[in-house]
C-alpha cells in the first residue's frame, strides 16, 4: 500500500513537471522590472535542452513504478539533474536577453517554473520515502544543493531577474535575514521554555488545563495584524515608562509587538502537544518509575519528557514553521526581517524583488520542517529501542 502511494505521488509529480515544461509559461522576458513581459514556454526558451528536461521527467515517472532504495536514489539524482539543467538553461536565456536589451532587462520565472518545482517536490518526496537509507538521503540532499549552488558559482544565473535584484539588495539582505531568524528562533525558544511547563501542568490538573488551554486558544483567534495592532499601544506605554525596556528597543513600533504575537501563536502547539504527550504515556511505565522510588521531578525529567519528546517535537516543529512564516509581518511595524524586501517589491511592482524575500522564507520553513522531522524520527527510534 505504501509503495502504491509513493508510485502515484512520483508519477503525478513527474507528470506535473513534464506538462509545466512543455505547455506552461515558464519564463517572462521584460524590457525592465516594471513593464509586463512576454511569457514563453521552456521548450521555446531552451530548445533541445527543454526536450532533454522532458525526457528526464519521463524517466523519473517510469522509475516511480519501481520500489527500493536504488530506485529512490536514482530518481533523486534525476530530480537534481532536472533542477540543475533548468536553472542553467534559464540563466543562458537571461544572459542572451540582457545582451540584446541592456542592463534594465529582466528575465523572470513565470508560473510554469513554480509548477515544475511543485512536481519536483512531489516526486522528490516519493523518492525520499523509497530511498530511506541514510546514505541515499544524504547523497540526494547534497545533489539538490549542488544543483542550486554550482550554476550560481559559475555565474550562469547572474542575469536572472531574482539574482539581479538580490545583488541590488545585498547590503540590506543580511540584516533582514538576521532579524527574521531572531523572530522565528526566538519566539520558538520562548514557546518551549513556557509551553512545555504549561503543558505538563495542564496534564496534571484539569482546572489548570481549562485555564491555560482556554487562554492560549483565545490567542489563536485574533488575526495576526489585529493582534499586533493591539500590542502596539501596550508596548509603546511600557517603553515610555520603563527606561530599561526603552534601552533595548521596546516600543509601539519595532520588534517587541511582533515578537510577543509570534510567541503567543507559538505557545499553543507546544503546550497542546506536551499536554497530549504526557497524558498518553503508558500508566504501567509510570507505575514502574514510582515503584523504584523516583520523585515526581526525577520521573518527569528521566521518564515522562524523554518518552513524550517525539510528540513535543512535532509541536515545536509546527511552532517554528509558523513563526518563520509569520515573521513577515514585522515589516508592517518597522520590525525589519525579510518581509521588508517583500513589501519593497510590492511597492515597486517588482516580482523579482519580492521573491528575494519570499524564497528565503520558504527555504527556511522547509529546512526547519525537514530538520525537526528527522529529529522526531530519531526520537521515535530511540523510544522504540528503549521500550
Amino acid at each position: 500500500m505504501r509503495h502504491r502511494a509513493n508510485a502515484v505521488l512520483g508519477v503525478a509529480g513527474a507528470a506535473i513537471g513534464a506538462m509545466a515544461t512543455v505547455a506552461a509559461p515558464f519564463l517572462s522576458l521584460r524590457p525592465n522590472r516594471v513593464v509586463d513581459g512576454t511569457a514563453i514556454t521552456a521548450i521555446d526558451a531552451f530548445g533541445t535542452a527543454g526536450w532533454l528536461i522532458v525526457a528526464l521527467w519521463a524517466i523519473m515517472g517510469a522509475l516511480s513504478m519501481r520500489t527500493g532504495s536504488r530506485s529512490g536514489l536514482a530518481r533523486g539524482l534525476l530530480g537534481a539533474g532536472v533542477l540543475a539543467l533548468t536553472l542553467w538553461a534559464s540563466g543562458g536565456v537571461a544572459a542572451d536577453y540582457a545582451q540584446l536589451n541592456g542592463t534594465l532587462a529582466r528575465t523572470s520565472f513565470s508560473w510554469g517554473f513554480y509548477l515544475a518545482l511543485l512536481g519536483l517536490f512531489l516526486a522528490g518526496q516519493a523518492a525520499a520515502e523509497d530511498a530511506n537509507a541514510p546514505i541515499c538521503l544524504i547523497v540526494t540532499t547534497c545533489s539538490f544543493a549542488l544543483a542550486c549552488v554550482v550554476p550560481g558559482a559559475f555565474g550562469a544565473l547572474n542575469e536572472l531577474g531574482i539574482v539581479r535584484e538580490f545583488a541590488l539588495a545585498r547590503d540590506s539582505f543580511s540584516a533582514a535575514l538576521g532579524a527574521h531568524l531572531f523572530y522565528a528562533l526566538g519566539a520558538t525558544a520562548g514557546a518551549i521554555v513556557l509551553g512545555v511547563p504549561l503543558g505538563v501542568l495542564s496534564a496534571r490538573d484539569r482546572k489548570v488545563e481549562s485555564v491555560v488551554m482556554g487562554t492560549l486558544s483565545l490567542g489563536q483567534v485574533f488575526p495576526a495584524l489585529a493582534f499586533i495592532g493591539l500590542m502596539m499601544p501596550v508596548f509603546g506605554s511600557l517603553g515610555r515608562r520603563v527606561g530599561m525596556l526603552d534601552a533595548i528597543g521596546v516600543g509601539g513600533i519595532g520588534w517587541a509587538p511582533v515578537f510577543c504575537v509570534l510567541l503567543v501563536y507559538a505557545l499553543f502547539p507546544v503546550a497542546r502537544n506536551t499536554l497530549a504527550a504526557v497524558r498518553s504515556l503508558d500508566a504501567d511505565v509510570l507505575d514502574a518509575a514510582r515503584g523504584v522510588g523516583m520523585s515526581r521531578g526525577r520521573m518527569l525529567a528521566e521518564v515522562e519528557l524523554p518518552l513524550a519528546s517525539p510528540i513535543v517535537l512535532a509541536g515545536v516543529r509546527v511552532a517554528l514553521v509558523q513563526s518563520t512564516a509569520g515573521a513577515i509581518l514585522a515589516a508592517f511595524v518597522g520590525g525589519g526581517g525579510l518581509g521588508t524586501l517583500v513589501f519593497f517589491g510590492l511597492e515597486q511592482t517588482s516580482t523579482d524583488l519580492m521573491l528575494v524575500g519570499v524564497v528565503p522564507i520558504v527555504a527556511l520553513a522547509l529546512l526547519f520542517d525537514a530538520g525537526l522531522r528527522a529529529i522526531e524520527r530519531a526520537a521515535n527510534r530511540m523510544g522504540v529501542q528503549a521500550g
